[in-house]
């Protein structure tokens, strides 16, 4: 009959031109997948390009600590001299200068996803960077093409997070209410949750996780939302958690 054409034709028509907001749906959801495992690989790259060279200079820092307490009553001012320099080249690499010789931010595949989402993000607290050579040309290869996906991938997010907003919208104009009143309930909605998620919630998690107050964690929150990034408070440093989770959901 002409109803069932009808019903085929428009069958046909939705499977060749389906909805737009269909399309969407699944161009977010290959940004997330494709965002991820970008950043996976690539903290994957920097984990084996500079795993090598901390691991020797955390053994160059044993010896030299372990040549200083032999000899310290006869210590010169050149071999303190060289203590110093080996010293300040393993902080800048991420070893501390404790007795045991532990890392605090070694080139493990978790430090090194840290690092990955805090450089495409544009972030860059500073505490770990890559040292060699190949580690460094490979940073800016992988940042040139990996800050306009962060964009692309941010931008889709910013789109779902909005969707909320636009049913509220509908919501007030339902209501009746006047378009001053819907856009000043728009924007405190906006900043109400936006400061919610963003800053006022998180510092709650680091305070357990980091051991922070949370003033700290606010201050943390802050800055790095705003992509200062000053490197004096990392989240991990304190090693009272190493899950990937806690994390890949600190950096996002």
């Amino acid at each position: 009959t002409e109803e069932q054409k009808m019903k085929i034709r428009k069958r046909d028509l939705w499977v060749n031109n389906p909805p737009k907001s269909i399309w969407i749906g699944q161009t977010k959801y290959v940004l997330l997948i494709g965002f991820i495992c970008y950043c996976m690989m690539g903290a994957k790259i920097f984990q084996a390009l500079e795993t090598d060279i901390q691991e020797e200079l955390k053994l160059a820092f044993l010896d030299a600590e372990t040549n200083l307490m032999e000899t310290y009553v006869n210590i010169t001012s050149e071999e303190l001299e060289i203590f110093l320099q080996i010293l300040s080249l393993s902080i800048k690499h991420g070893i501390i200068p404790v007795r045991n010789g532990a890392i605090y931010f070694s080139w493990d595949f978790r430090n090194s996803f840290s690092f990955v989402t805090s450089t495409l993000s544009t972030i860059g607290y500073g505490l770990i960077a890559p040292r060699t050579p190949m580690g460094q040309m490979f940073c800016v290869f992988y940042s040139l093409l990996g800050i306009p996906l962060t964009i692309i991938f941010l931008q889709s997010v910013s789109n779902a997070l909005l969707q909320p907003l636009s049913e509220f919208e509908k919501y007030l104009q339902n209501m009746e209410m006047k378009e001053t009143q819907i856009r000043t309930c728009e924007l405190l909605f906006f900043l109400v949750t936006g400061l919610s998620i963003f800053i006022l919630l998180p510092p709650l998690l680091f305070m357990k996780m980091e051991g922070w107050t949370y003033n700290e964690g606010l201050y943390f929150a802050f800055i790095s939302l705003s992509t200062i990034g000053f490197g004096d408070y990392i989240i991990g440093k304190s090693l009272l958690y190493k899950g990937l989770f806690y994390m890949a959901f600190s950096c996002l």
